[in-house]
């Protein structure tokens, strides 16, 4: 008889291990603390209005594309989405009313990101997220 091994991609994401804090540093202006919640993880530095916040779906596969895309038809409803090159297999951003979310998907595997800059997203908040971004979707 031959146990099944054990598919590793029904544990549950740890959002929290997708940056180190350095890593945010820059985006953030100091170094932040992590919290999690869930299967989302949010950083932030003491004293700050800025945050990021980091979900990871935890469905990989069908499931994972199938929110993808129901997430950008829902985005689209609520403003402006633009398709974002060379993150992932595929990546779209929002200018939100808190500052900037990108949602990207890579092999199955599903991440969002929220910028809250504490004030409606500029073209400088989104050119600061993508390099967070692209590394977070690296990990994927």
């Amino acid at each position: 008889v031959h146990a099944a091994p054990p598919d590793t991609d029904t544990a549950k994401p740890d959002p929290c291990a997708l940056f180190k804090p350095d890593e945010l540093a820059k985006l953030l202006g100091g170094t932040p603390v992590a919290k999690a919640k869930g299967a989302s993880c949010s950083w932030s530095v003491e004293g700050s209005s800025r945050k990021l916040i980091a979900l990871k779906y935890p469905g990989t596969g069908m499931a994972a594309d199938m929110a993808y895309m129901s997430a950008k038809k829902n985005a689209a409803k609520g403003g402006t989405v633009t398709n974002e090159a060379g993150l992932g297999d595929s990546a779209y951003s929002r200018m939100e009313s808190f500052g900037v979310s990108l949602v990207a998907i890579k092999q199955g595997h599903l991440i969002q990101l929220q910028y809250a800059a504490g004030v409606a997203g500029t073209a400088k908040d989104l050119e600061d997220l993508r390099p967070v971004a692209k590394k977070a979707i690296e990990g994927l």
